[in-house]
């Protein structure tokens, strides 16, 4: 039987994205990396991916645990 490892769906974080000093800006930048999946590429037109992606980042900037 094979062994399959666990992988995670998260987007990684480079130095480069966390250059950014603002804790807010790096949270979004890191919602902002959540929502680049192939599937949501494939699924809106480049301009209604831009707006899906600003609802999504302002949805879950509104409703994080604080």
């Amino acid at each position: 039987m094979e062994d399959f490892a666990e992988t995670t769906t998260k987007p990684q974080m480079i130095d480069k994205d966390m250059k950014i000093e603002n804790g807010l800006q790096n949270l979004v930048v890191y919602y902002q990396k959540l929502f680049d999946i192939g599937e949501n590429f494939n699924h809106y037109s480049s301009n209604d991916y831009q707006n899906a992606k600003r609802k999504f980042v302002k949805y879950l900037m509104n409703n994080r645990a604080l």
